[in-house]
């Protein structure tokens, strides 16, 4: 392991240390090579002994396993951790005056109070207005893009909650500073003083929480309670959340001075778009270029985090690791973002429907370090707004331009305001903003964001962005439903780097959800958008000028690639089946060679698996749940958003965005996977009927003594058990009731499907 400094400072704020494993390296090789021994197998094999079409189909699935390979070890073949050291930070820029820290704009996005409950945004929300950064370094904004004046309730409520809360916090050094999360496990402190104020935020917390339920409830809120906060503005809308001209209010304004200490607030400011009908508003990435121009006209933080409503601030310091890496970094280059881990609480034991990507973030994030930097995960990211604005790094001395080859916004190494206005829009409050922030001069932040209402209505109206950059080469990136890998993409093109921090203490954790349908939906969200991206203008495989490493593109080509996988799947957990109702082999047999080579794939496949998994604290039921998750996935939601995606380019049907149901109730199924009657079922039952109509007309033979054991197909027929083994829930819902259960309709038409399928193939 190597440990390099930040920089020359004896007291860097991060170190980085870069790990080289030349076992992990050795293992590679081997199975790279038994890849190709068994690749050259394939192409040696007699095609009199195997259906041609079984041989055609066999040798691309796994032609397309070993590229999948070779890119997914490219992405881990270095692993990189990064610490920090928050605390030389505030040695050296704390104290007073504290100006010399960069203010930094979170915005928290939502949609819908129901579906992302209301309570639950607002926990987040008392999370960062509880943060150890100067309060007037922060602006707290929620996009509501469901236009909801019950959310906007919330957040009247919740600032008035605030305003205990954060000095008990303050007072008591309280480290989880999340109410939902806090109140749910007993003080240990024996100090009457703290208990009798403990009992009493609790008590105002759950009188908080009952206001807002009611309010959920009933479908109204009481006008008359904060009519002096504007909700009265949101009666001339119409009750149609795309219907709707926009709405920002400043519900707490910062003003130092003015109040005592313990009770200042960061700004915390609302904000509708506005929507039309007819209009495309782009879902996420629309609402977040929103709150870029609405942050950047009212407070203009040269940082932004982003957040969903879901994922709690858990770390009150959580600004001050970021800005270790932002304030100490050798170059501006080597930090364009910094993406945190996204945690979960209230999850199920062993992770039943593999929601929690522990070995994702801990292993292949690492090893994206080692590249250009991790890809940009939505959510619990720290982004430089320099790189959000289409702005590359700066490589120049101080007191040069960029060069117009590098930048599409600068003109002959000058600032011209002409083509700022053209890219960004005929905001001059936004157009001033980005100039300052590409001068480096946005660390002078706006104070009174209330000053700049008017235009920031301007800057959210949804005709704002006709003829401009956003979506195209600022903000968030248009034309996928996984606008956060592609803003990434976008930002690495651009010659930034990223960073995947971890840190010991968790800095946020969310919801996952809670049970196999939503988590499904989920997944086909992102298989969609991931496929969008490879073949948008973004892909991976285009713009040989962009600034991208070859082994950054191979990263972002396994990401995008990952949906067409399902294709090669499906026919590998279908070919055992179908092999044994023909009796046509396409697997070598047991006396065969080639056997121990397939089955030293099998095992080194599935052991680096269970050893990756153990590695990172995980259990093995743990890694159990998540490698028969990805396969349900992969022969459900991946295969609806490979349909999606072609239907979509060649024009006949519309990517939609559907929103997963936030919360931590698991509905008490102790881990159960759950049906309903979507279609996403279908494809998975398809294939466990088959295989177990295979398995049955295979196992009858040999009791029948029409095949002895000799003869017997035994790697097609371990290979289809295996298959049956990891789809055990849905042979599970085959025969239980209710919602653990198979639908009727879903069991009728998967069996119309696989009896379709298997007389074709007999054909």
């Amino acid at each position: 392991m190597e440990k390099t400094h930040s920089s020359s400072n004896s007291n860097p704020l991060y170190e980085k240390y870069i790990h080289k494993s030349y076992v992990y390296r050795a293992y590679v090789c081997l199975h790279l090579l038994l890849l190709l021994s068994f690749l050259t197998y394939r192409l040696l094999y007699s095609l009199d002994e195997c259906c041609g079409v079984i041989w055609i189909i066999a040798f691309c699935c796994e032609l397309w396993f070993s590229l999948q390979f070779v890119l997914y070890h490219n992405l881990i073949w270095l692993s990189v951790e990064y610490k920090a050291y928050p605390e030389r930070l505030v040695r050296r820029y704390g104290g007073v005056p504290a100006s010399k820290l960069p203010s930094v704009d979170i915005i928290i996005t939502t949609t819908d109070p129901y579906k992302e409950p209301a309570i639950v945004t607002a926990n987040t929300v008392l999370s960062v207005l509880a943060l150890d950064y100067p309060v007037e370094k922060i602006a707290c904004y929620v996009s509501d893009d469901g236009g909801s004046p019950i959310t906007f309730y919330s957040l009247v409520e919740t600032l008035e909650f605030a305003k205990k809360w954060v000095p008990f916090c303050r007072t008591f050094n309280i480290e989880l500073r999340v109410p939902l999360m806090y109140f749910s496990k007993i003080p240990k402190s024996s100090d009457p003083k703290f208990l009798q104020q403990w009992q009493c935020m609790k008590n105002e917390y759950e009188g908080m929480k009952k206001r807002i339920a009611d309010a959920l409830e009933t479908g109204h809120v009481t006008l008359d309670s904060v009519s002096e906060n504007g909700v009265n503005d949101f009666m001339y809308k119409s009750s149609d959340a795309k219907n709707h001209s926009s709405i920002v209010k400043v519900i707490h304004e910062n003003k130092v001075g003015q109040e005592k200490e313990c009770l200042v607030l960061p700004h915390l400011i609302y904000v509708a778009r506005e929507k039309r009908p007819m209009v495309n508003h782009h879902y996420k990435a629309g609402a977040m270029n929103v709150m870029a121009r609405v942050s950047g006209v009212m407070t203009n933080a040269p940082f932004i985090l982003n957040l969903d409503c879901d994922m709690h601030v858990c770390n009150p310091k959580v600004i001050q690791h970021a800005m270790c890496f932002y304030l100490d970094c050798p170059s501006e280059r080597a930090c364009g973002f910094i993406q945190f881990p996204q945690l979960f609480y209230g999850t199920l034991q062993d992770d039943p429907f593999g929601n929690q990507l522990k070995a994702v973030f801990n292993i292949l994030f690492n090893g994206m370090n080692g590249i250009q930097g991790p890809v940009y995960g939505g959510t619990c990211c720290f982004h430089r707004r320099k790189g959000l604005c289409g702005v590359p790094p700066q490589t120049f001395p101080a007191d040069q331009h960029y060069s117009k080859e590098k930048c599409l916004i600068i003109k002959e190494k000058e600032f011209q305001a002409e083509a700022i206005k053209s890219a960004f829009g005929v905001s001059s409050a936004l157009v001033a903003s980005a100039e300052a922030i590409m001068r480096d001069n946005g660390f002078q932040n706006k104070s009174y964001p209330s000053l700049t209402i008017e235009e920031a209505l301007k800057v959210a109206s949804c005709s704002y962005e006709a003829n401009t950059a956003w979506g195209k080469e600022l903000g968030w990136m248009y034309g996928s439903s996984v606008e956060d890998v592609m803003t990434g993409l976008k930002i690495h093109s651009l010659g930034w780097h990223s960073i995947y921090y971890a840190p010991e203490k968790p800095c946020f954790m969310g919801c996952a959800p809670g049970n196999g349908p939503d988590s499904l939906v989920q997944y086909k969200r992102w298989a969609t958008g991931l496929l969008e991206i490879l073949i948008s203008r973004l892909s991976p495989f285009l713009g040989m000028n962009r600034q991208l490493t070859l082994r950054q593109r191979m990263l972002y080509a396994y990401c995008t690639m990952s949906t067409i996988t399902s294709m090669a799947i499906l026919g590998y957990v279908l070919l055992p089946a179908f092999s044994l109702l023909t009796g046509k082999s396409f697997l070598p047999k047991v006396e065969d060679p080639a056997f121990t080579v397939a089955a030293g794939l099998f095992l080194s496949m599935y052991g680096n698996g269970l050893l990756e998994y153990l590695m990172c604290g995980c259990s093995v039921r743990e890694w159990w749940n998540n490698q028969r998750m990805t396969l349900i996935s992969r022969l459900s939601s991946h295969l609806f958003a490979l349909f999606d995606v072609v239907m979509k380019s060649i024009g006949l049907s519309e990517t939609v965005f559907v929103v997963t149901p936030k919360g931590c109730e698991n509905e008490g199924n102790e881990g159960d996977f759950t049906f309903n009657s979507s279609p996403l079922f279908i494809p998975p039952t398809t294939v466990l009927l088959i295989n177990l109509a295979a398995l049955v007309q295979s196992t009858l033979q040999i009791v029948g003594g029409q095949c002895e054991v000799k003869d017997m197909q035994f790697a097609e027929y371990f290979c289809s058990v295996w298959v049956v083994i990891n789809l055990w829930p849905f042979l599970k819902g085959l025969v239980k009731k209710g919602k653990r259960g198979l639908p009727w309709s879903v069991v009728i038409k998967a069996s119309a499907l696989a009896l379709f399928l298997s007389r074709a193939w007999l054909r």
